[in-house]
């Protein structure tokens, strides 16, 4: 049985509940953790935020919610939208390192007479790029920001492509939003991932809140069992050039390659899979493709 959440970011979500009366609205909850992580100061983010239905939005703070839920550290009621501690007698204020415990004091002092509306105006007004996607800017006459001409990618670019390796979830979301990505094209055979947020259903689901569609092509993957043992750039090259001379060449992996060249036509996509460094994925591969069947231009997010 588990004492105290496992990790720093759970501890101080929880710290900041028992800051503020032990009980929150889920709304509120996101948009203080929102406001902490942005005023701290501290230059590994517990959380990251995307602009969402409503502001910004953490998706792991979401599912760390429903785990410290699942443990009885929290009780999340989903017919009120709130959220509480459980045990009102343990002090989680003093689990937090010392830096985010001095400052949750003076954090707290600030904010506590803001809370639903008034909290979401006052984000709004001071963060405006998370009021991009969201359905209620309207009610605080705010006009939904709009990403500037300087934000968007060179257009001479036909395509893109974007690894999830050493970023989290929200980062790669905003990648996408950044540079005005329509339509996600996945290249993994399997699309599941031990990381938060990249296995296939969680993916699609939160590109299609934010107005990206997502598109499995499975067509396109490598065998999880040939990925093993791949220790240098060398092992990667073979690999590689094995899939160069099959995988590539399929009637079904050959469809999938015009598909992309098409809709690349009208629509800015980015393909996507695990590798950070484009030498070291597959990805590079169809992109080098894509390049020499159809003389499309591509750059790696």
């Amino acid at each position: 049985m588990k004492t105290k959440p496992t990790f720093n970011r759970q501890r101080l979500l929880m710290a900041l509940l028992q800051a503020f009366g032990g009980k929150l609205s889920k709304l509120d909850l996101q948009k203080l953790l929102f406001l902490f992580v942005q005023e701290s100061g501290a230059k590994k983010k517990a959380y990251e935020f995307v602009p969402y239905h409503y502001g910004c939005y953490s998706f792991q703070a979401n599912s760390d919610v429903k785990t410290m839920h699942n443990y009885g550290f929290l009780y999340l009621n989903e017919q009120e939208n709130t959220i509480e501690l459980t045990n009102t007698h343990i002090d989680h204020i003093e689990n937090l390192k010392e830096a985010d415990k001095n400052f949750l004091n003076t954090f707290a002092y600030k904010y506590k007479d803001l809370s639903g509306n008034k909290l979401i105006a006052h984000v709004y007004k001071n963060y405006p790029y998370y009021t991009m996607n969201s359905k209620i800017a309207h009610k605080f006459s705010i006009e939904p920001y709009k990403k500037q001409q300087s934000l968007f990618p060179d257009d001479s670019q036909d395509f893109y492509t974007i690894g999830y390796e050493g970023i989290t979830f929200e980062n790669y979301l905003n990648k996408l939003i950044a540079n005005d990505i329509d339509i996600l094209c996945d290249v993994r055979k399997n699309p599941y991932s031990m990381k938060f947020g990249f296995s296939k259903n969680i993916l699609k689901h939160a590109l299609e809140q934010i107005g990206i569609k997502y598109i499995h092509l499975p067509e396109l993957g490598i065998e999880s069992e040939d990925r093993q043992e791949l220790n240098s750039l060398e092992d990667y090259q073979k690999l590689f050039k094995e899939y160069q001379a099959t995988t590539i060449q399929t009637e079904a992996a050959q469809k999938a390659l015009q598909y992309i060249n098409d809709i690349s036509k009208h629509t800015k996509i980015a393909l996507t899979c695990f590798e950070k460094d484009i030498e070291y994925c597959h990805r590079g591969v169809i992109a080098k493709e894509l390049h020499n069947k159809f003389q499309l231009e591509y750059n790696n997010l």
